[in-house]
């Protein structure tokens, strides 16, 4: 696999007086390297704003500055969500269903909507299409049903890659839309995976059936970051299974899910007719794109054996 380099950004250090120094000697950054959730978005915050405040015009241009200056304001805002590794083999599963379709083909579950119109994720899953560990995806929900997608890390510049519609599939920005047929396909792969990924972690942070919500971090690690950062302790969002038997009808009703692991239902194309809604030609025929589906429970197991939780709550 290819992975996609982020943008490049000269970033710096913390010096003994609290202050971002820009990096001298080859030494290590002693910001913006850090993994942890909470530390990577206060990372994100410290930095850009330093750069915002005190970058040279030809280092960080206008456009760079106002991405960081959209990243700064929305991550102040927006609900914040991790998903561990766990979710890794469920999320490459929910991808794959679209391996043999054409982008402007794939079609998405309404629940692919973010839980928010302001959203950062965090999700493992994203570190094997990007070279940097500590990448972020924020998302935003708009009226007309588009979710636009953006990645942010602490030493890279903000990118910006596109967006999703459940009726319309994939969608790009409007400048890059005459430009992708030049792309690599491996970028054009890795930005459509990226994507894809972020719709599968909706979807499922959208079934609480099967995921719980609880607040990522401690509370003095929240506190502090509404005193310093302002962002309110109730946007902290940790996903982990929700394996609990007793609160959690297993079956899967005419969908045949029975007392089976988690998995995922690919969707797939059937016939149509030509006066369907958001039907699909292909070499004269008319075809209308079946949602997948999530079948059986995490209390059971997951598919390919990743994860097998104990059958508590978490």
């Amino acid at each position: 696999m290819v992975k996609f380099k982020m943008p490049e950004t000269e970033m710096g250090f913390v010096n003994d007086n609290g202050l971002v120094e820009f990096e001298k000697d080859g030494r290590t950054p002693k910001l913006g390297n850090r993994l942890g959730f909470i530390e990577t978005i206060e990372d994100n915050l410290l930095m850009y704003r330093h750069i915002i405040d005190n970058g040279d015009g030809e280092t960080f241009d206008f456009d760079n500055k106002l991405a960081m200056r959209e990243v700064v304001q929305r991550l102040k805002i927006s609900d914040l969500y991790y998903m561990g590794n766990e979710f890794t083999d469920m999320l490459n599963d929910y991808g794959d269903q679209f391996d043999n379709s054409e982008i402007n083909e794939i079609r998405l579950s309404e629940f692919t909507r973010p839980p928010s119109e302001l959203c950062y994720i965090r999700l493992e899953q994203i570190n094997c299409y990007t070279e940097i560990k500590n990448t972020g995806v924020l998302t935003q929900y708009f009226e007309d049903g588009v979710t636009s997608v953006m990645l942010t890390a602490p030493l890279t510049a903000p990118q910006h890659i596109g967006g999703y519609h459940p009726k319309k599939g994939i969608m790009w920005r409007e400048k890059d839309r005459d430009e992708v047929n030049n792309w690599e396909e491996s970028k054009v792969a890795t930005f459509t995976n990226i994507i894809l990924t972020v719709a599968g972690a909706f979807e499922l942070i959208n079934n609480p059936r099967f995921v719980i919500s609880e607040a990522a971090g401690t509370r003095t690690q929240r506190r502090q970051m509404k005193r310093e950062q302002n962002i309110p302790l109730e946007a902290w969002h940790k996903i982990s299974w929700n394996v609990d038997e007793d609160s959690v009808e297993i079956g899967d009703g005419d969908r045949g899910g029975w007392h089976m692991p988690l998995h995922y239902t690919r969707g797939h194309f059937r016939r149509g007719e030509p006066h369907w809604e958001d039907a699909v030609e292909r070499n004269g025929i008319h075809y209308k794109w079946i949602e997948g589906f999530w079948s059986g429970h995490p209390a059971y197991g997951i598919k390919k054996g990743y994860h097998a939780p104990k059958l508590k709550a978490s």
